[in-house]
């Protein structure tokens, strides 16, 4: 067992410190922000924060739970290699056959099939769906409650947003938006902001 930083004070940060508490793999489980209003006091009980220099220096296991997926990449790509940590709540079902890469985050109920594949640095969020064979790009986040269907293959920094529902065998290219309880029927193969029932393009 280890140390272990949760980088990222804000309201996903506690969601993760949470999470990796009661998953009960680490030693010490702390936490720290590039804002240094957010780097005194508790971020959960029992999880102190830290000014961020010390703290990244001192961790040996980092998880950047930041909701902003630029920020995410940009602190991601500023890690040493290796130190880079998934965190999956232990009332998640991530199965034995799916791939879960470095740097994601598993919430509680969250449902990862078989087959599934989650990129680095994913967050699938509570009550979350990722099917059989489908796959997730590095530093998507679904949210809340959506569900991607089976063989579904979701690109790099994409939001789905929350109770969404993406059909089976579709695609989402990078840097998509899908609104909170779109459903997606159709191939969305270019960057922007989609919503509705099916869900369209609005910007």
């Amino acid at each position: 067992m280890s140390s272990l930083l949760i980088f990222g004070a804000g309201g996903h940060g506690r969601v993760v410190a949470d999470a990796a508490l009661r998953a009960a793999k680490w030693s010490l489980v702390f936490a720290s922000d590039r804002d240094p209003v957010r780097c005194s006091g508790e971020l959960l009980a029992g999880v102190a924060l830290r000014p961020a220099d010390a703290a990244l220096a001192a961790a040996a296991a980092v998880h950047v739970a930041i909701g902003s997926a630029a920020s995410r990449e940009r602190e991601v790509a500023a890690l040493p290699p290796g130190v880079l940590a998934t965190v999956v709540h232990p009332q998640s079902s991530v199965s034995a056959h799916a791939s879960v890469s470095p740097g994601c985050f598993v919430a509680a109920q969250a449902v990862v099939a078989p087959l599934a594949i989650l990129g680095r640095s994913v967050i699938l969020n509570h009550g979350a769906v990722v099917d059989h064979d489908a796959s997730v790009g590095d530093f998507s986040h679904v949210a809340p409650l959506a569900a991607l269907g089976g063989g579904v293959k979701v690109g790099r920094r994409v939001l789905i947003g929350s109770g969404a529902r993406v059909l089976p065998g579709l695609r989402i290219a990078d840097d998509v938006v899908v609104g909170a309880g779109a459903v997606v029927c159709t191939h969305l193969d270019e960057a922007g902001v989609y919503a509705g029932v099916p869900a369209r393009r609005l910007r």
